[in-house]
């Protein structure tokens, strides 16, 4: 490199007319909580479903145009919802391809991903804060160099899920496993946690930011290389 609502209310509300307050503030109100629900293997985000409604004490033409103008601005707009559900599979799909491009030693395809500016902490980074494209591309021409004997690498992501910020930003966070084979013939795994900042730019997506831990992936695959080869 990348989905549902099960909402309860609580109210609390009186009809008829309500006595004024005496210490000069509004009656209260008690909203309920959403609880989203999310899918272990596809992205999940918000989708679905309807929220809580705060409700008003009725007792006067204002209390209502207040309960009105609440609800209407709680209640979810399918075109939200839809224009969300694309997002998110929009940020899972393009954080595959960068994960792919990866495992394929594909610079090129990783340089058109991320921002020129790109930001990252990550184990090889030792803690600091790294800035630009150089720092990766030193691996991609050494470790992931095609012209390396290495086996092949496969990428599976695990329980992604997206955070929408907007029409041109997102956030994704998952697990990633990194299977491959060691210089004995022994199929080895690697798990790291990863969270990536996406941006839309001239209506292309690049990751601006990301975190990553666990262990470093470089000398993970590193030593599937054979000993004539390091």
């Amino acid at each position: 490199m990348d989905r549902f609502l099960d909402a309860g209310t609580i109210a609390t509300g009186s009809g008829g007319n309500t006595q004024p307050p005496t210490n000069g503030k509004k009656p209260s109100t008690i909203a309920g909580i959403i609880s989203p629900v999310t899918n272990p293997i596809i992205s999940a985000s918000s989708s679905g479903g309807s929220r809580s409604r705060p409700a008003t004490q009725s007792g006067g033409s204002s209390a209502i145009k207040e309960s009105a103008d609440s609800n209407s601005a709680t209640i979810d707009d399918p075109i939200d919802i839809e224009r969300t559900d694309r997002l998110t599979l929009e940020i899972t799909k393009v954080t595959e391809q960068l994960l792919q491009a990866i495992a394929n030693s594909d610079y090129e395809m990783y340089k058109s991903l991320c921002d020129p500016k790109i930001t990252c902490f990550e184990p090889e980074t030792i803690g600091n804060l790294v800035e630009g494209l150089d720092f990766h591309k030193f691996y991609f021409d050494t470790v992931l160099s095609a012209k390396a004997s290495k086996p092949t690498i496969n990428c599976t992501m695990l329980t992604p899920v997206v955070h929408t910020l907007g029409d041109e930003s997102a956030c994704i966070a998952y697990v990633l496993l990194l299977q491959y084979i060691d210089r004995h013939g022994q199929a080895q795994s690697v798990r790291t946690e990863e969270t990536r900042v996406w941006h839309k730019k001239d209506t292309r997506w690049q990751c601006v930011h990301f975190h990553r831990s666990g262990m470093p992936v470089a000398a993970a695959i590193k030593s599937s290389y054979s000993s004539t080869l390091l």
